[in-house]
């Protein structure tokens, strides 16, 4: 029993770190599956620089008021916003999506980005995160997907 137990406990640590990063021919069937774009491609819920190696998104929320606690919100939701639509462009360059989207529901776990820019434009707080496209790939999970 003991065996078991960690034997499966192996096998989760397995399951939760990559074992091995894409390859350069992975990264480049990919860039044509996705239609061999040069340069920067836009997506529905950001940007990939297929030269550069990155994908941007930008996550944004709403400032109640002018009120300091009300930024510090409105920043953690726009970063919230930028994870998720990290996750649903990891599942549109995997995937792709339908013409006529309704919804489209993702669950994963994602990694932090780099911050270029935060600001607040009237009454929204934006931020803009830009992340390695291998890191997208190898370190961003997946859960589940529901799209209608």
């Amino acid at each position: 029993m003991r065996r078991l137990g960690l034997l499966l406990c192996v096998g989760l640590l397995f399951a939760a770190f990559p074992s091995e990063a894409l390859s350069e021919a992975d990264l480049d069937r990919i860039w044509r599956n996705n239609g061999a774009v040069e340069g920067i491609q836009a997506f529905r819920f950001g940007h990939v620089d297929w030269a550069g190696r990155s994908v941007s998104v930008e996550g944004s929320a709403l400032v109640k008021d002018g009120a300091p606690q009300s930024r510090l919100l409105a920043r953690r939701g726009a970063a919230l916003d930028a994870q998720r639509k990290l996750l649903l462009l990891l599942y549109e360059i995997r995937y792709g999506l339908p013409e006529r989207l309704r919804s489209i529901e993702v669950s994963g776990r994602v990694v932090e980005g780099h911050v270029d820019y935060a600001a607040v434009e009237g009454d929204r707080y934006v931020l803009g995160v830009t992340l390695p496209l291998e890191r997208l790939f190898d370190e961003c999970v997946l859960f589940d997907a529901t799209v209608r």
